[in-house]
């Protein structure tokens, strides 16, 4: 084979794996994030519900299913929409419902597509850095470790080129131990990541914190595993609507 020939024939190659691999990556960020939302789901009691995302074409879009009352159908709704990641949601049959970045009830959206275009990217690249690696704490504190504050460097460097959409900090604990204690642990906690990323050079008038505390555990039950699951720091990019106010830091 000639020389040309082979430098055809490997940039052929490269291009098709490059295509694979950014299929087989969003593919699985739709799976994970199907099963993130049906696990939250099952979580709240409202393990009747299903809920799918779309292959083909992939979708952020979240279908709910099930016999439920109405009361059950408006909480999995909410449930699903607070995701990270989730950029729409309906029960099926009806009407897509709104969710804080930018997309309206019929399914339209308020954003143009080069923000919601961005809006994903973030996301993906903030889910993929905290799904491999876990943001932890020192027990019954606030402290980051060292190990830690690398991956707040990630984080921030995937935050960089998201200038102009706001960042939302939630911070969640296990069920052990009293329940207003680990609400303000889990407040501290994320206040201490909001301020690792000002410390970055994200600004901080585009960065809120919540401490959740065990109010939305990922998985019910006991022991090491669960509550490994539980205690975790989640990070939501949204549009920036102008009414983000200012934390002190």
């Amino acid at each position: 084979m000639k020389v040309g020939a082979k430098l055809l024939t490997g940039a052929a190659a490269t291009a098709l794996l490059a295509i694979v691999g950014h299929f087989t990556t969003s593919d699985g960020l739709i799976a994970k994030l199907e099963s993130k939302a049906q696990t939250e789901l099952t979580a709240q009691g409202m393990d009747g519900v299903k809920v799918t995302f779309a292959r083909d074409p992939l979708s952020r879009k979240a279908i709910l299913d099930g016999d439920v009352d109405d009361d059950t159908k408006q909480a999995a709704l909410q449930t699903v929409m607070a995701i990270p990641g989730v950029s729409a949601a309906k029960w099926q049959g009806e009407q897509l419902a709104e969710t804080s970045d930018g997309n309206s009830t019929d399914g339209s959206s308020s954003l143009d597509p080069a923000t919601q275009e961005k809006i994903a990217k973030c996301q993906d690249d903030v889910n993929q850095i905290i799904e491999a690696k876990k943001i932890n704490f020192r027990s019954g504190s606030a402290y980051v470790s060292p190990v830690s504050n690398k991956i707040l460097d990630e984080v921030a460097g995937a935050l960089k080129p998201c200038d102009g959409l706001t960042i939302a900090v939630g911070g969640h604990t296990d069920n052990n131990g009293d329940a207003g204690v680990n609400k303000t642990m889990s407040q501290e906690r994320a206040d201490r990541v909001r301020q690792g990323l000002i410390d970055r050079g994200i600004a901080k008038d585009l960065i809120t914190a919540t401490g959740y505390g065990s109010e939305q555990p990922l998985a019910e039950g006991s022991g090491a595993n669960i509550d490994a699951q539980n205690r975790r720091i989640e990070f939501k990019i949204q549009a920036n609507s102008g009414a983000t106010a200012p934390q002190e830091g």
